[in-house]
């Protein structure tokens, strides 16, 4: 294969596409590529790497923080100083400066060795198919064209189109936002499908939750989706902060203020007869001590010592000025997953067949919590539900050192906490055939013996669990089925932004297997939410007591976000709730209506990237001054905009 063969990495959709074209548009086929294929594509484009921004050196670094306003305007003052032979008051003036570039350098370059080292990312290696056989290379080595394969705990390399897939779940939250796990398939999409329900694509600094997949890379480098967002970062503009530009101001006002009242005095003392030189030198003097020397070291000294409260609680900060920014801040866009929630699905709430709900305290992966409801009988049902979560799972969570470490799909963590809480475990029970979850199916069942009989349990989408039940229990009988009850509640719930796992257990009998899931007991649902953190609802009343207005962008569901914003106070009904369809409709009415529809809202939800910028943006055009809070690469363009 010649170079000019080569398929470059380019920006390129390929969810909407049959597998043979897929395969086509990569160069490739399913037995993947040759060494020396491969060698040549990352010749001809580079490795799978997105380029750093190179780290300034201290001279540039020092330079920068002699480039500015007040510093040029005293290091004037110096050189006057010097003009007229007043030492002492040159000597203060550069002792002053030096002192303060000296600070401003030493902060600025602590500061970026810390935020390099955090950025700096452990290497990952990839199995993949080359010369028709299995191999672990580095992940900078991978290709397009080449057939990767991934497991649970694998981090996504590359862009992919998924060519088979078992169960296979991904954590997609740092690009979309979304908390719960994206379910992928071998499926053909419409091609206008958003990126946040692409299940045939797994995209660049992902992980996958639970499952196994092979898939074929058709973007590398700075054509994925996350190198899309690098890319663009590096031509957003530094935005100048408050302080900035209130030193600026002042430094041009004193400027122009002094060399008014020195030409006026010019023309007054040289009109009184006085002589050229005397008049020069008190001038000169004049705008010397008008100047205030001590006002780049005073702010220098005060945001060094803010600064280092910050590192106090973990806040790295790059640019002392910014410490300021956060002081003249009017509004705070935040994002949700991660930042004002944990990222930890929770089971919270337990809704049996007759409507009676029990409630789980504590918030996630641990077992700090207990089931709370009005009665012993349905603390009891809540029990046996946690009970059939506990022996039909797929997850670890264990406490190792003091601290809890997890490893699977988050529900069946949340079910495994659940478990603890309610203090369940399987003595007694042997387990005989599992079936685990496959997205297609939305279920996993087990079954087992018990007092040597054999029962099975089943938890899933509601309606697949409805469909192998008879009856439901109601205290402790078991009753006809009212299946249009249940979905009724289940909608009340779902409606509340939590996500219902529905559980169902019986005896059965005969060979263990899909055919014999029938004629069970339906037992309730699980309402399961990723929890607020327990910082958040005061720190947002903080805000708002402050004047400052709190806004939620982020890529999760609608119901969600509404929900957990309605909780911690950010929003009061659903009209201030939109999602990313409604901000690129309100985008093309221009920007006099897209502000003032940004100005109506406090949820922006399923939004991308690009529409976070645009929110942003908007928000600076109406005079405001706007903090940035996020910990997924989807929040970094809006983050870079005011920074």
């Amino acid at each position: 294969m010649s170079k000019n063969q080569i398929p470059s990495p380019v920006k390129k959709d390929f969810h909407h596409l049959a597998l043979d074209k897929v395969f086509e548009n990569v160069s490739s086929t399913p037995e993947g590529l040759t060494t020396q294929d491969a060698e040549l594509r990352l010749e001809n484009n580079g490795k799978n790497i997105i380029p750093q921004k190179k780290g300034r050196s201290v001279f540039s670094i020092m330079l920068k923080e002699l480039v500015n306003p007040i510093v040029l305007l005293l290091l004037s003052a110096c050189g006057f100083s010097l003009l007229v032979q007043e030492w002492l008051d040159a000597i203060v003036i550069f002792l002053i400066v030096a002192l303060d570039v000296l600070m401003g350098t030493v902060q600025t370059v602590r500061a970026e060795k810390i935020a390099k080292s955090l950025l700096s990312m452990v290497k990952t290696n990839v199995k993949v198919l080359r010369d028709g056989e299995k191999t672990l290379i580095p992940a900078q080595d991978l290709a397009v064209g080449d057939i990767v394969f991934f497991e649970s705990g694998d981090k996504i390399p590359a862009d992919c189109r998924v060519l088979t897939c078992q169960n296979l779940k991904v954590d997609e939250s740092v690009l979309t936002g979304e908390s719960n796990p994206a379910e992928k398939q071998v499926v053909i999409l419409e091609e206008t499908c958003p990126l946040a329900e692409q299940k045939n694509m797994v995209f660049s600094g992902t992980s996958v939750v639970s499952g196994r997949a092979s898939a074929v890379v058709v973007r590398t480098a700075l054509a994925t989706e996350i190198g899309q967002i690098a890319e663009k970062l590096a031509h957003t503009q530094d935005e100048e902060t408050p302080l900035k530009k209130r030193i600026n101001k002042f430094s041009k006002q004193i400027t122009f203020a002094v060399a008014f009242v020195a030409v006026v005095l010019f023309v007054v003392l040289y009109l009184q007869g006085n002589s050229f030189h005397s008049i020069f030198l008190f001038v000169i003097a004049l705008a010397v001590s008008a100047i205030p020397e001590g006002l780049p070291l005073a702010v220098t000294l005060s945001l060094s010592i803010a600064s280092k409260k910050m590192g106090k609680k973990n806040v790295v900060v790059k640019n002392l000025n910014a410490v300021e920014s956060l002081g003249s801040c009017t509004v705070i866009a935040s994002d949700k997953t991660g930042t004002l929630t944990l990222n930890q699905q929770t089971a919270k709430l337990v809704v049996l067949p007759n409507g009676e709900t029990a409630e789980i305290t504590g918030s996630g992966y641990n077992d700090q919590g207990e089931i709370s409801a009005k009665t012993p009988e349905i603390i009891a049902q809540a029990t046996k539900i946690a009970r059939c979560g506990y022996i039909n799972n797929e997850a670890k969570l264990y406490k190792r050192d003091g601290k809890f470490k997890s490893f699977g799909d988050s529900i069946d963590i949340a079910f495994l906490a659940f478990a603890m809480k309610a203090k369940v475990d399987k003595c007694g029970i042997e387990v005989l055939y599992q079936i685990p979850y496959e997205s297609e199916k939305k279920y996993s069942a087990v079954f087992f013996k018990k007092q040597e009989k054999m029962y099975c349990t089943i938890k899933g989408s509601i309606e697949k669990v409805l469909s192998v039940c008879t009856s439901m229990q109601v205290g402790e009988t078991d009753v006809p089925l009212d299946a249009k009850k249940i979905l009724k509640q289940h909608e009340k719930f779902a409606g509340k932004g939590y996500r219902l796992i529905a559980v169902a257990t019986g005896k059965t009998s005969g060979v263990p297997g899909e055919d014999a899931i029938k004629n069970l007991t339906f037992l309730g649902f699980v309402g399961f939410i990723d929890p607020v953190r327990t910082e958040t609802k005061p720190a947002v009343e903080a805000c708002r007591n402050a004047g400052i207005k709190v806004l939620m962008i982020t890529g999760d569901h609608p119901l969600t976000a509404f929900a957990i914003a309605n909780d911690i106070g950010i929003a009061k009904d659903k009209t201030q709730v939109c999602t990313g369809n409604e901000v690129q409709e309100a985008l093309l009415k221009g920007q006099k209506a897209f502000d003032k529809f940004v100005k109506s809202k406090t949820v922006f939800a399923r939004v991308t990237p690009t529409d976070k910028l645009e929110i942003v943006n908007s928000l600076k055009r109406q005079g405001e001054f706007v903090a940035v809070t996020g910990d997924g690469v989807n929040d970094a363009p809006a983050i870079k905009s005011c920074t």
